[in-house]
């Protein structure tokens, strides 16, 4: 799991990227009916999501630790 959270930091768009290679089979074998547009607009999507998840999943909460250190001054 380690591996994937440094993988997924470096690189979150290799997710999109993978869905952008997978969707057009998907599409051939008529597992998903979709166009370009609707293709891209996935993997977009996709990538919004898998970058922004893996901020909240990898990102220290810095907020938290400036409150308790203002706790433990006081």
């Amino acid at each position: 799991m380690r591996n994937l959270k440094l993988l997924l930091q470096r690189e979150p768009a290799a997710v999109g990227s993978l869905v952008a290679s997978v969707m057009p089979l998907l599409v051939l074998l008529g597992v998903v009916r979709i166009d370009e547009a609707g293709i891209a607009a996935v993997v977009v999507a996709v990538n919004a999501g898998v970058g922004f998840a893996t901020r909240l999943a990898v990102t220290p909460v810095a907020a938290d630790t400036r409150s308790a250190r203002a706790e433990v001054a006081v």
